[in-house]
């Protein structure tokens, strides 16, 4: 299950943090910008962290990465971190997203939350997808549910909502979606753009709402 994200700079210095994750970290927000990710980090990940972050490229594949964190309690937090390198200059922004460990439940029975949204958010754009061939995408305007849908697909499956890949997934001009993502972060559900990414983020109002729709059961069964 998502938890939140994360942006530091090219050297892992934090610059930005949700609450829900500084919440879990046992910090504070304003405790956690600054600090190194290595700072809260268990010493026995270190150096495996450490490598696995330094061979991340600019703009190129996210690595998953399963490690200890030390809450500010002293108590030793297991998550999973997808990281990508974004942005422009050598160094570019670090960009995580923080997942809870799939316990063998989630692995085994797919019956399980998390595994059910991703699979129903994935069926629901694969109609909507059908929708549009069959009937024609002129027919229909749900733009702000469906670039919803398609972030949320990217951060569940580790992989980066860039504009262009969101805009080209919609068949619109990165102009028109960029209206479209003003209108969502005026509701809170997307992240303002930070400086030098081109990548879109859910806020956590926005991760809960998409979540509580997709767990939404019919009213009737139709057979």
């Amino acid at each position: 299950m998502i938890i939140g994200h994360s942006i530091s700079n090219g050297d892992g210095v934090i610059q930005v943090v949700d609450e829900t994750v500084a919440t879990l970290l046992q910090r504070t927000q304003k405790q956690l910008v600054g600090l190194s990710y290595l700072a809260i980090t268990h010493p026995d990940d270190l150096a495996r962290n450490r490598s696995q972050v330094i061979a991340l490229q600019p703009n190129g594949n996210s690595a998953k990465i399963r490690k200890r964190y030390i809450g500010g309690e002293g108590d030793i937090l297991t998550l999973e971190v997808q990281v990508s390198r974004l942005g422009s200059g050598q160094t570019g922004h670090l960009v995580g997203t923080l997942s809870t460990i799939p316990t063998a439940v989630d692995v085994i029975d797919p019956a399980d939350m998390p595994y059910r949204l991703w699979q129903r958010a994935k069926s629901l754009l694969g109609v909507m997808r059908a929708r549009d061939e069959t009937l024609g995408s002129d027919l229909f305007a749900d733009h702000a549910w469906t670039t919803l849908l398609i972030v949320y697909v990217a951060e569940a499956e580790g992989r980066i909502a860039s504009i262009d890949m969101v805009a080209g997934a919609l068949g619109m001009s990165r102009a028109t979606l960029g209206r479209w993502i003003r209108v969502l972060q005026t509701r809170s559900l997307i992240e303002p753009p930070h400086a030098d990414l081109d990548a879109l983020q859910l806020t956590q109002t926005g991760i809960d709402g998409i979540e509580r729709l997709l767990a939404t059961q019919p009213a009737m069964e139709v057979s």
